[in-house]
This record gives C-alpha cells, structure tokens and sequence, in this order.
C-alpha cells in the first residue's frame, strides 16, 4: 500500500509542477487575481494531498507530516504565484500552510479506508486542476475574447456544468456507499 501512496505523491506533484509551468508560460497574460487563485489552488491541493499521504505513512506523530507538507505547499503555492505578483505568491504560500494542515490531520485520523480517501483527494486533485488549466487558458486568451462572442470554444466537455455535477454526483455516490 505504500507504493500506492508514493505513486499518488509523485503524480500530484507531478501534476502541480506542471501546472505550474503552465502558467510560468503565460504569465504576462495572467492578471493579479487570476494569479492568485491559480497560486492558491497549487499550494492548497499539494500540500493537502500531500500531508494527507505523509499523515498515512507517520501516524504517530503529527508533527512530521504537517511540516513536510506545509514546506511543500509554502513552495509550490510561492512559485505557481511569484512570476505573477508578490499578492499571489504570499496568497499560494498561506494556502499551502493552511492545506499542509489539513492534509496531515485528515492522514493520521483515517482508519481502514484510508486508500479510498487517497483516491478521493486524488480524483478530487484531478478535477481542479482540470478547471485550473481552463482558467489559465482563458486567462491567456482574454484579449481575443471580445471575436468570440457565442462562447463557442469556451471550454471543453468535462468543464460543461451538467457534466461537471454529474462527475461530482458519481464520485460522491461511489465513495458514500461503499461499505
């Protein structure tokens, strides 16, 4: 099971640092707040996925976990906010800290399904940052936006509201009535 849990920690580090990079890329585009919630969202879903992974593998001291996953959320959360602006990398740091937290008390008090909440954080991982790339991506195309007038090409399928709800409804439906 512990190979689970590094695997899960490498692709949501993964994920984060490239997402990162992406942003990086079009920076120049991006405006302060949208920098700010791109910065807060990197640094809270890493370090919340993080010190949950890190409370799954030290449960018997709360302190590791927390201060591995609150310097890795600080970090991610300062370098997805600081090519934007300053306001956005202090706005990702405190959400790292705060997601640091988090994760690492939701690690150590999980029980037997402890897999099941990973996989939970992952997937729940997996659909922000779907709607994150869509942000940054309209984010860089906002000065073209006033030719696009219908919307068309807006976004993809996944971020349509009946199919994001429907994806929310099927993920709640399948971890709630495990047993």
């Amino acid at each position: 099971m512990t190979v689970f849990y590094l695997a899960s920690l490498a692709a949501v580090t993964g994920l984060s640092g490239k997402s990162i990079l992406y942003a990086y890329r079009r920076r120049a585009a991006i405006s302060c707040m949208a920098g700010m919630m791109i910065a807060m969202t990197i640094g809270m879903m890493q370090s919340l996925a993080a010190g949950t992974i890190a409370g799954l593998l030290f449960p018997q001291d709360l302190a590791v976990p927390t201060a591995g996953a609150v310097l890795l959320g600080v970090l991610s959360g300062y370098l997805a906010g600081k090519p934007v602006s300053t306001m956005a990398a202090l706005d990702g740091m405190l959400a790292g800290i705060m997601g640091g937290m988090m994760g690492a008390m939701l690690g150590v008090m999980l029980g037997k399904n402890a897999a099941m909440m990973v996989l939970f954080v992952d997937v729940l991982f997996l659909f922000i940052h779907l709607v994150l790339q869509q942000l940054i991506k309209e984010e860089a195309a906002q000065p073209n936006a006033a030719e696009n007038k219908n919307g068309a090409g807006a976004g993809s399928v996944l971020l349509h509201p009946y199919a994001f709800g429907l994806g929310i409804f099927v993920l709640a439906a399948v971890f709630l009535y495990q047993g």
